[in-house]
């Protein structure tokens, strides 16, 4: 134990003095603050706009150029079916100079409606100050096609109150049986990227402090003062928790931008951006799956950083695992996409050890994963690991202290039958 510790103590003071460590951690709170900030100040101007659009009454204006005659007429129809938007109507030659104006002023609650009429039909056009506008195209041409609608019935002899009977709209209501909302779902989403790039940095990072040690010499005096399993374990323990307490970190300080700086009632598409799948219990098990793999994939990178002599070599070493931490993340990462569900592959993504620590994460978030299923993934996870670490542990005792040209998987594959 005391020989762990002793790996663990210096590995972890290495890593914890890297300037890379800090300024990853600050980078990424900076961006976290950012992003939270940004809707607290776009908030500040809404509600200036607001101030201003109650003492004006509308809160946009839509200029009405009407070569039919029938949509002039029914200007009070239009505000009452865009509430809150002016309809003012104006002349053809009037249109050039408003469009100036409005480009100029990059007014984006302006509009400009020319409506024309080709085969017997009206053709809308409407200008706005580019696709930043406020003005829904949307809503104003289904107004104007009730319009058109209203004014064609009644010309064929109906009564009015029989045409709002034929436009009135059929209400109805959604009803979604699961939990996930669209929030969780992005959520799941970047827990997916923000684990995958935890377990492969840190994993990473494993096998670049073992080569670099190996590159320099210090794995010699370390081989006298402890045995290369404890080694292996104590290296894996520092990469381990620098992690967990860079990742804790920024979690605690997302929770502080979301609590403090996040304007309430914020939405993201009209959703509330609101996570209610995280609770203590999907906190506890995240850190988990974290843990479980980072320790999966590095006690496969220290096998990685212990076959080179130089650190050149040691990318192309970790090919083979780089490539397998690749496809158990695109497997957890597409299930997740496909919004999760009850397939075969998604099945597949939760079990298999190479892509759970990926796939569970999201489910988690949104709820689709049952405590049988995460107690099955816990166990072939830990399975897996202690399997792997059998071998990587001899596998490091026999080429940690290989130096010359860099060993083939071929050659670490005899060591481990030998």
């Amino acid at each position: 134990m005391k020989q762990i510790l002793t790996v663990f103590s210096y590995t972890f003071k290495e890593g914890i003095r890297k300037k890379a460590f800090w300024i990853s951690t600050i980078v990424i709170m900076v961006l976290l603050g950012v992003m939270c900030a940004i809707p607290r100040v776009m908030s500040f101007f809404d509600n200036g706009e607001e101030g201003t659009d109650t003492k004006t009454e509308y809160s946009g204006t839509c200029y009405l150029v009407d070569e039919t005659g029938v949509f002039e007429k029914e200007i009070e129809y239009l505000k009452a079916a865009y509430p809150g938007m002016n309809f003012k109507s104006i002349e053809q030659d009037e249109v050039k100079g408003l469009e100036k104006a409005v480009d100029e002023s990059k007014s984006r609650n302006v509009a400009i409606l020319s409506i024309q009429e080709k085969d017997a039909a009206p053709v809308l056009e409407i200008t706005v100050s580019n696709f930043l506008s406020k003005v829904q195209a949307d809503t104003i041409t289904d107004a104007c096609n009730k319009v058109w609608q209203s004014h064609l019935l009644t010309e064929n002899g109906l009564e009015k109150g029989e045409v709002d009977a034929i436009q009135t709209p059929l209400t109805y209501t959604q009803r979604f049986i699961g939990n996930m909302n669209l929030t969780e779902y992005v959520v799941g989403l970047l827990l997916t990227f923000v684990v995958f790039f935890a377990v492969y940095y840190y994993g990473y990072g494993v096998a670049m402090s073992i080569s670099s040690e190996k590159t320099s010499r210090v794995m010699e005096t370390l081989i006298i003062s402890a045995k290369p399993s404890k080694i292996l374990i104590g290296k894996c323990l520092a990469m381990g928790v620098l992690g967990l307490l860079q990742l804790v970190g920024l979690m605690a300080f997302a929770a502080f931008c979301y609590k403090f700086i996040l304007p309430e009632g914020f939405q993201i598409a009209g959703v509330d951006l609101a996570v209610s799948g995280f609770t203590p219990k999907t906190l506890v098990f995240l850190i988990i799956y974290f843990i479980l793999g980072y320790a999966l994939y590095a006690v496969m990178n220290s096998v990685c950083g212990a076959a080179v002599s130089k650190m050149e070599d040691l990318n192309s070493a970790m090919m083979p695992v780089s490539i397998l931490v690749i496809i158990g993340f695109y497997l957890g990462y597409f299930t997740s996409v496909m919004g999760g569900g009850s397939g075969m592959l998604s099945k597949l993504a939760v079990y298999l050890p190479i892509s759970s620590p990926f796939a569970v994460p999201f489910k988690l978030i949104t709820g689709e994963i049952t405590m049988k299923e995460l107690g099955i993934s816990v166990f072939l996870l830990v399975l897996a690991i202690v399997i792997v670490t059998m071998f990587s542990t001899r596998i490091y005792s026999a080429s940690v202290m290989h130096y010359g040209n860099r060993l083939k998987w071929k050659e670490l594959k005899k060591i481990k039958t030998n």
